[in-house]
């Protein structure tokens, strides 16, 4: 028991649950690799957790390349979802006990002939008990336990391995001591694919991951682009849409038509030339990941309604762009008909549009992609603060029903302060209402607390006007 007055500092076996994540630079992505687990997405911070965590480069799938070019850029955080083909299978082995039984079945992470090149030993445990070593197809150590004693401290440890997880056999007894056994039977089945298991991919990015931009880098159908979209709406993100690699105008105009308007995604073209990973080389990505890095970047310094484009959209990164470059008046074709361009601009390469899916003539409101995406970053405040509120007790002089009406307040006040929400002061800008019009004395009764909230977001200059009149010597300058 804490002595009181004090300070105490607990240390716990298991993290506290983490609140609902606001941070709209993440980038989600779904995609084929050769290893990582299926219907769980995994967090890559930069090239080298893509090679751990997927298996690294493959020549039949863009996602490496993408999440290279997305760090190179100036990404931080990418979640992926690994896409594998309906009859998928995991490599296992089974490690036997001192009577050749069944003590413990060692999967792969994931399914996929990856994991066939993994090899468990079973060791002498250093004072006692037995080890468990993870090896390479060469027989290198890759983990290694520590002393275990029961079967059961094999199954623990193993929900942390970057390799296996491992699940009782019909033993009751430990492994016995043996050479490195390799698992087998693992498959990707990815030549079978279909839409059904990309949609399964996208699933596994739950709504409480967080805000974000979502894509599958280099798919540009139009069964892809819908399930991207229906992702974005459902889940409070914006799908980044990759337009087939094509320089002809028209073709990019039908993908995006055939695509039907949205509110909550950008399409982009074209896709761009990067450096290869072996040197001389070249390889040709989609642009996805460089509008999900701009994205990322930007947002960390001025906030989710500022475009990621002209002098912010800058990409380092590519050499060239995969097509011809458009002469002004395709690039205004391209705009007005919703394709966001990426431009040379001198000896270097811009995003250089800024429009979301969304109807022009009926929607008009959402054509700037900067609103979808502070409409976002709103969504994800709201959520957060009033998890806050989940169980408050609603007192019969208001104050809970101040409080939360204040942080929200707060929460907008952000965004006014940013420049993201448009008025002269912050009340022209946008109102939170939680008043007794909204929280009725019914609703109270029902155990319910609301708020209504209402904003303007700030447009952005998509066409810079600077008209120049030459005033004769004789004439004054106005």
């Amino acid at each position: 028991m804490a002595l009181r007055p004090g300070t105490q500092v607990v240390v716990k076996s298991a993290p506290n649950p983490r609140g609902v994540p606001i941070d709209t630079g993440v980038w989600f992505v779904a995609g084929l690799a050769d290893a990582g687990p299926v219907g769980k997405p995994v967090i890559v911070h930069n090239t080298g957790d893509a090679d751990s965590k997927l298996g690294g480069r493959v020549s039949y799938s863009s996602l490496w390349d993408a999440l290279d070019c997305f760090f190179r850029e100036g990404g931080s955080t990418a979640m992926v979802s690994r896409v594998v083909g309906p009859a998928a299978a995991v490599a296992t082995v089974n490690l036997p006990d001192n009577a050749a039984a069944t003590s413990l079945v060692v999967n792969g992470l994931g399914p996929g002939s990856y994991y066939n090149n993994i090899k468990v030993q079973v060791l002498a445990g250093v004072t006692s008990g037995y080890r468990l070593q993870v090896q390479d197809v060469n027989g290198v150590a890759l983990e290694t336990t520590g002393d275990l004693t029961t079967q059961q401290d094999a199954v623990v440890w193993s929900q942390y391995s970057a390799y296996i997880r491992c699940v009782l056999g019909a033993s009751s007894l430990p492994p016995v001591v043996a050479a490195a056994k390799p698992l087998a039977g693992g498959n990707d089945d990815r030549a079978n694919v279909t839409d059904t298991q990309w949609l399964n991919a996208l699933n596994a990015f739950t709504k409480d991951l967080g805000p974000g931009q979502i894509s599958c880098p280099g798919a540009t159908t139009g069964a892809r682009h819908s399930q991207l979209l229906g992702h974005a709406q459902a889940n409070n993100r914006v799908a980044l849409l990759d337009l087939p690699d094509s320089g002809s105008a028209s073709t990019l105009l039908a993908a995006v038509a055939g695509d039907g308007f949205s509110r909550y995604g950008a399409a982009f073209a074209p896709w761009l030339v990067v450096p290869g990973v072996v040197s001389g080389t070249t390889r040709v990505v989609p642009p996805s990941p460089f509008v999900a890095a701009r994205i990322a970047a930007i947002d960390a310094i001025y906030g989710p309604g500022t475009p990621a484009a002209g002098v912010k959209g800058v990409l380092s990164f590519p050499n060239a762009l995969s097509q011809n470059s458009w002469d002004a008046t395709t690039r205004d074709q391209l705009n007005t008909g919703r394709v966001d361009v990426i431009r040379q601009f001198g000896d270097g390469f811009r995003i250089y549009g800024w429009r979301s899916m969304a109807d022009p003539t009926n929607d008009p409101d959402w054509v700037n992609f900067g609103v979808p995406r502070v409409i976002m970053a709103i969504v994800a405040d709201s959520l957060l603060i009033s998890e806050l509120y989940v169980f408050a007790v609603i007192d019969g002089s208001g104050h809970t029903i101040t409080s939360f009406g204040a942080a929200l307040t707060g929460a907008l006040q952000v965004y006014y302060t940013e420049g993201l929400l448009y008025g002269a002061t912050a009340s022209d800008a946008f109102n939170v209402d939680v008043g007794p019009t909204v929280n009725t004395p019914d609703s109270l009764a029902r155990n319910e607390l609301k708020a209504h909230i209402s904003v303007r977001c700030s447009p952005d200059a998509e066409l810079v006007t600077v008209e120049i009149v030459n005033v004769p010597i004789t004439g004054t300058v106005a």
